[in-house]
């Protein structure tokens, strides 16, 4: 490991960021080590995908049962919705970028060629894998306690009925079986833009068979979002024709 040791400064940096030292620093180098890197010579080195595997549910479970409690009047489908707002791509890239993860990424020559340190999968894995790094260090306790202030300010913008008001797609299709119109269909039309930085254009479709039609076209960071921006504009025109 002797070849990280320029960086060392860096992940000092980090741990104060995060407020966690690690006893372990060969687990603080696996979450920040993408696969691309472990390849020729790197065949040995361990990557990041299975410490991203455990974070990732270590976050799904903290959090769901954070938000069991802080919502106790919320049915199951409220509450998945409002665990989808905190355990998603987006948040996890933020909080990525906000500990600069992008600058400790553990890349391979083609990789860094393409500014995958900047891609908001990449991103997201690695504050995944950091999480799943934490735990192995410490206890569940302790990752636990480190989830629930990271992500406190993140609950507490969840309103009620946040969730349901901007997920167009769900009432989209409610409104759509309400008036026996079928099912909203989405295809993936174009992406655009630079790899780190890329635009999604969707289609929005309704009707069965010869009477399907596109109906809208919207454009997000996201599929996700393209998706919700589409349905959005179809519920909007669906609205003024009740």
């Amino acid at each position: 490991m002797t070849k990280f040791l320029p960086k060392s400064q860096k992940f000092n940096e980090l741990q104060k960021k995060i407020k966690y030292e690690f006893r372990d620093k060969s687990l603080l180098i696996e979450a920040l080590t993408h696969k691309s890197f472990c390849i020729n010579e790197n065949k040995s080195v361990p990557h990041n995908e299975r410490l991203e595997y455990l974070g990732d549910a270590a976050l799904g479970f903290i959090l769901a049962e954070r938000l069991m409690f802080r919502f106790q009047n919320d049915n199951e489908g409220l509450l998945s919705k409002k665990r989808a707002s905190l355990v998603n791509q987006e948040i996890f890239m933020n909080k990525a970028r906000v500990y600069e993860l992008q600058n400790l990424l553990i890349l391979g020559p083609g990789e860094k060629e393409q500014e995958s340190h900047l891609k908001p999968r990449i991103l997201a894995s690695a504050f995944e894998a950091l999480i799943g790094a934490m735990y192995l260090d410490s206890s569940f306790e302790v990752i636990k306690k480190w989830i629930i202030e990271e992500f406190e300010s993140d609950i507490n913008l969840i309103k009620p009925d946040l969730e349901y008001e901007k997920d167009y797609k769900t009432r989209l299709q409610e409104l759509t079986q309400k008036m026996k119109l079928g099912t909203p269909e989405y295809q993936l039309i174009l992406t655009q833009g630079p790899s780190h930085n890329p635009e999604f254009l969707v289609g929005i479709y309704l009707g069965e068979g010869q009477n399907k039609s596109e109906k809208f076209r919207a454009v997000g960071k996201s599929k996700k979002a393209a998706e919700q921006a589409a349905a959005h504009l179809l519920m909007q025109e669906l609205e003024r024709l009740k």
